[in-house]
């Protein structure tokens, strides 16, 4: 029986490099058995034909797998099973499917071993725009047997991704040829504005700048005796009237309403971790993960939703046109603030950006 003409034996994700679902790596070796198993139903090697059914769940599509594997003659255990998924849905779908069917097997007493020398059974999950094909496939006595059921794409929910879409909205803040160590919002109210933390002539800087970007005040933490590390990071932290960094052996408190110069002491910082933004559509939460490891190469921000249960979902992707060096979540629950270096102009950069919900 011929494929249904929506068959993807290869396809490439196409996104926007700003703002995308995170493709998964292409697999020669998953391309090649879909392929196999094409050929095998064109010449129609198994006599029993596909099924379908309109009101099936993916539970209930591998339940009735199951049983046509069980039912292909002279099939007998133990099993060696070998899952093949299509890369691009595999985000959708994790891999409680196999278990389900593994579960499956069991109950119609065929055995699972991870024996090499086990009879192979292969199984595919895959997806074309409108449908999902489960396939089955082994050889019994110099025989290809294949079985696959078809149900339509729309049945199918994932329970662990988000119920409403996100967005990621980027804006760029500030930029400037002095190193940028970190950046922190201000507070919310009419003034806005951000606070940054920079190094110029092995000086330290905290620069106050207004919501157009412009400089409004400098505090210098040369006079306290604060020295950049041969460990170049540092994290600020403003209120209102004072603010505090961190550097790697010690901490600065600073007042933004006085003439008195910074308090430096020796300390052992706790570094913060990676922020969880909270769109208002999606309490759930979604973490922001960067490296910053290569200083010599762009970087992708990755945006994944937080908590074991949506383990597996699919990541939202933004580009940066350099290494991120830091990220500080923002007054904004939904927002936070990213400061990274322009490889092309050698400026360094604070975006802000805002997990939004919709298409």
């Amino acid at each position: 029986m011929p494929l249904p003409a929506e068959w993807p034996f290869h396809r490439s994700v196409l996104s926007s490099p700003q703002n995308a679902v995170r493709p998964i790596p292409d697999r020669p070796l998953l391309r090649k058995f879909l392929l196999l198993l094409a050929l095998s139903l064109a010449l129609s090697v198994s006599p029993l034909p596909s099924s379908s059914a309109d009101n099936s769940s993916l539970e209930d599509a591998l339940h009735q797998l199951a049983e046509r594997v069980a039912a292909i003659p002279n099939l007998h255990g133990p099993l060696r099973l070998q899952f093949f998924q299509d890369p691009n849905f595999a985000a959708d779908t994790g891999k409680d499917w196999q278990d389900t069917f593994l579960a499956e097997l069991e109950k119609r007493h065929l055995t699972v071993v991870e024996d090499p020398a086990a009879v192979l059974l292969r199984i595919g999950l895959a997806q074309t725009p409108t449908l999902l094909v489960l396939t089955a496939s082994t050889r019994i006595s110099d025989k290809d047997e294949v079985r696959f059921f078809i149900l339509p794409r729309a049945v199918f929910r994932p329970a662990n991704l988000p119920v409403a879409p996100i967005r990621i909205e980027r804006q760029l803040v500030y930029q400037s040829p002095d190193r940028i160590l970190d950046a922190s919002s201000l507070w919310n109210g009419a003034e806005g504005g951000l606070a940054v933390l920079a190094y110029r002539n092995a000086d330290l800087f905290v620069l106050r700048l207004d919501s157009a970007g412009l400089l409004t005040q400098s505090i210098s933490l040369a006079s306290a005796g604060a020295r950049i590390s041969r460990d170049p990071r540092g994290e600020l932290s403003v209120r209102v009237s004072d603010g505090l960094v961190l550097l790697p052996a010690e901490s600065c408190e600073f007042i933004w309403t006085t003439s008195a110069e910074p308090n430096c002491h020796t300390a052992k910082p706790n570094w913060r971790v990676s922020p969880i933004l909270i769109p208002s559509c999606d309490a759930g939460g979604w973490k922001l993960l960067a490296d910053g490891a290569d200083w010599s190469t762009p970087e992708v921000l990755q945006v994944v939703p937080d908590g074991s249960l949506r383990e597996g979902s699919a990541a939202l992707l933004s580009d940066f046109p350099g290494p991120i060096l830091s990220i500080h979540g923002g007054q904004n629950p939904a927002s936070a603030l990213v400061v990274t270096r322009n490889l092309r102009t050698g400026n360094y950069e604070v975006y802000k950006i805002t997990l939004a919900c919709g298409d």
